[in-house]
């Protein structure tokens, strides 16, 4: 059975409205199409802590395809979030994945979100 949706502690009409407001912001922001994705968030967080990283390093994270993440990629590049850099080895093509500023400006914005949601409680 379920605990009731009432908390253990009470929250005042400012607690409750800032909440609400921040749901609001946080539901606004994942219905951005980039960010529909669990994995798109993965990359996009495991990128704002390494800075950069391989292909071969995402599609262990991510457990994905090659074809899923160049797709997941792809859509992440195009809104402007991250940069591929493809480097020809004698071993074959390296690439590369850097979070832009905007990808971290998007993950700070993200992180600090939750991170006042939970300082709520």
């Amino acid at each position: 059975m379920r605990a009731p949706l009432t908390d253990d502690f009470t929250h005042d009409a400012s607690d409750s409205e800032d909440l609400n407001h921040l749901l609001e912001t946080l539901g606004q922001q994942l219905n951005e199409s980039v960010m529909k994705s669990s994995v798109r968030l993965i990359i996009l967080i495991s990128l704002a802590i390494n800075r950069k990283l391989s292909f071969s390093d995402l599609l262990t994270i991510t457990a994905s395809g090659k074809g899923s993440l160049s797709n997941h990629l792809e859509k992440l590049q195009k809104n402007g979030l991250i940069t591929i850099k493809t480097v020809l080895r004698k071993n074959g093509p390296r690439i590369s994945i850097e979070i832009t500023e905007t990808g971290l400006e998007a993950y700070r914005n993200y992180s600090d979100l939750l991170r006042r949601l939970t300082d709520l409680k």
